[in-house]
């Protein structure tokens, strides 16, 4: 394999297993509304939010963090401030309690040992991820969120502000990811190589 000076890192998917947090995640949901029924329009926000979040992947509004939150707190005539206690909660909170047991470990494993070789390892999510990261006792030498970027997959200006923020060169970079359509079309049309996290699994 080339020898790259940075590595971008997908997080949902790639440094996790995002369909064992989905299940672990999914029966947390219903046994926890199960007990409160009276709170159950909780989880069409979050249905909602999710909607809206693919609906936006390409959209051109910088802003679309809080035009997500100001379309829920008008469809649940809710304070948008609850809204997001909600989605923190679902989103971030209760998560990082399940993702040690969802971390592809070897790949990992393979991430920390490349960064003790000065491989600069920086994470690029869809998903506020910092307090995630942590929770699965991993620090990159970088890390960014599209709400931060104001850009989501698979636009590339997102992709874009990373490299020119850190200086690096498409060349220099190697994109590891789990969707060829997300972030695999966003590496490509950046100038980035793009390797799936699964083809990297196979080679360890």
């Amino acid at each position: 394999m080339k020898i790259y000076k940075a590595w971008v890192l997908d997080f949902d998917g790639t440094l996790t297993r995002s369909w064992l947090v989905r299940i672990l995640m999914a029966l947390w949901l219903m046994s926890y509304y199960l007990l409160r029924p009276w709170r159950l329009k909780e989880i069409f926000i979050l249905r909602d939010w999710r909607r809206l979040r693919e609906e936006r992947f390409c959209a051109t509004e910088e802003n679309f963090y809080e035009l997500q939150l100001a379309e829920l707190s008008r469809r649940y005539q809710m304070p948008a401030n609850h809204v997001e206690k909600i989605l923190r909660a679902w989103l971030i909170e209760r998560p990082k309690k399940v993702l040690r047991l969802c971390v592809r470990k070897n790949f990992l494993a393979a991430v920390k040992a490349n960064q003790l070789r000065d491989v600069k390892m920086i994470v690029y999510s869809d998903n506020p991820v910092r307090e995630k990261l942590r929770a699965i006792n991993f620090s990159p030498d970088a890390s960014f969120s599209a709400d931060e970027l104001r850009c989501m997959k698979p636009d590339a200006h997102g992709l874009i502000k990373v490299l020119t923020t850190l200086g690096l060169a498409p060349d220099d970079v190697l994109y590891i990811g789990d969707r060829d359509d997300r972030d695999g079309l966003c590496a490509k049309a950046a100038g980035v190589n793009y390797l799936d996290v699964k083809k990297f699994e196979e080679l360890l």
